[in-house]
């Protein structure tokens, strides 16, 4: 029970963090950018089709699982998760979004030295893990699929801008870092 309290903290967090991490009017909106293709919206009504999910099978005591070494764990990635994403915002600054902004440079450092879209991964962490810090399995299963779903849409967007944005620069760095996953993809 204290974990999936926890779990509901630490999603709560996630949200405060984007509120206070986000530099410029661009970064904190969720209007929709010409490059943006609907993303941002998929990835929001993921967000909260998880979270009321969770809520709704926690309330009806459906899908719930007993592990508490698998929930404290589920906490850890969260944390982890919670660390990436926030690193990532502030490597990127005002850049953290996407749109073809005209002063916007080609960001390499911190974790973008290893991952194109390490923010995408911290969120994907998170949320997923929370299903099994809420000692859920459907709510991991749903954040796994739907965040998937609309992330792997979300890279697909945003790196045929920074193709076309930075060109032959953005598909060197292509070359030398990984889309999400080191060693997978």
């Amino acid at each position: 029970m204290i974990e999936r309290a926890a779990a509901y903290a630490l999603l709560l967090t996630f949200f405060v963090l984007e509120s206070a991490l986000r530099k410029g009017d661009i970064a904190r909106s969720l209007a929709r950018a010409p490059d943006d293709q609907s993303s941002t919206l998929y990835i929001f009504l993921s967000l909260i089709i998880i979270l009321l999910v969770s809520i709704f099978l926690d309330f009806w005591h459906v899908g719930i699982f007993h592990n508490q070494p698998l929930a404290i764990a589920g906490l850890f990635v969260m944390v982890l998760g919670l660390i990436l994403r926030s690193y990532s915002v502030i490597a990127l600054n005002q850049f953290y979004t996407l749109g073809s902004l005209d002063q916007q440079d080609l960001i390499e450092k911190g974790p973008y030295r290893i991952i194109r879209h390490p923010g995408y991964l911290g969120t994907i962490l998170c949320w997923c893990a929370a299903g099994l810090a809420m000692e859920n399995y459907i709510v991991f299963i749903i954040g796994v699929l739907f965040l998937t779903l609309a992330y792997s849409y979300r890279i697909h967007s945003e790196e045929k801008m920074l193709i076309l944005r930075f060109g032959d620069r953005y598909r060197s760095y292509q070359r030398r870092t990984w889309r999400l996953v080191p060693w997978v993809w």
